[in-house]
């Protein structure tokens, strides 16, 4: 039976700006590509020739792999919305140079302007963005924080399961526990000496803060 309060929960949380425009720049090429009379203006046939099947392919097989034990439907759209957009890069390059230049540009402005949605927190998990985690730490130091980082890019589907599964069991006044996305949290990781880079990850990575300061990385 489908749990109505669950599902109306979950829309309201997608009916937001966010998710509204990167879900039409992801799908903004097979809209432009099988539109009629818009598609006449790129090319001589408004059906997919075999290097667009291809590239859609990859971005399909791509977007299953990495979100095959995604946890939830944000996380799993947010992925979607990275490899849909880098697919569709490539496809409109190859269509049209100046539709391409057009298309970066919105993505980047519309990066700059929309922030990703902030997870919800709960009585045994705080989540941390921009400089709330150094702020929270040093102010709250008769507390031990336990903190996982990680990003988009990282695998956290175990941690964040075990992560979760600890702070049922041990969230109480003096120990609580933390996530804290880098990429939303601007200089916070290397504040703490965690390579961020997407060429050498150390994500996800769990510190344990006691009195401010991290004691156990």
């Amino acid at each position: 039976m489908v749990n109505t309060y669950a599902l109306k929960k979950t829309l309201s949380q997608l009916a937001t700006p966010y998710f509204i425009f990167n879900l039409i720049l992801s799908f903004l090429h097979p809209i432009l590509r099988f539109t009629p009379g818009i598609c006449n203006h790129f090319s001589d046939s408004c059906h997919l020739n075999f290097y667009e099947i291809e590239i859609y392919l990859f971005v399909v097989c791509v977007v299953a792999i990495k979100n095959r034990r995604c946890v939830n439907i944000e996380s799993y759209l947010t992925t979607l919305f990275l490899f849909a957009k880098a697919g569709s890069t490539i496809l409109f390059y190859k269509m049209n140079i100046q539709l391409t230049v057009w298309y970066c540009i919105i993505n980047i402005v519309l990066m700059v302007v929309l922030r990703g949605p902030v997870l919800e927190e709960s009585a045994e998990m705080k989540y941390f963005v921009d400089q709330t985690l150094p702020d929270t730490v040093k102010s709250d130091t008769d507390t031990i924080w336990v903190v996982e980082f990680y990003s988009t890019f990282s695998r956290t589907e175990r941690s964040q399961t075990h992560l979760r599964a600890l702070s049922r069991e041990y969230t109480h006044e003096y120990m609580k526990f933390g996530k804290c996305d880098v990429l939303k949290s601007e200089g916070v990781a290397e504040l703490y000496g965690i390579n961020s880079s997407c060429f050498k990850t150390e994500l996800p990575s769990i510190i344990v803060f006691e009195k401010g300061l991290p004691v156990i990385q």
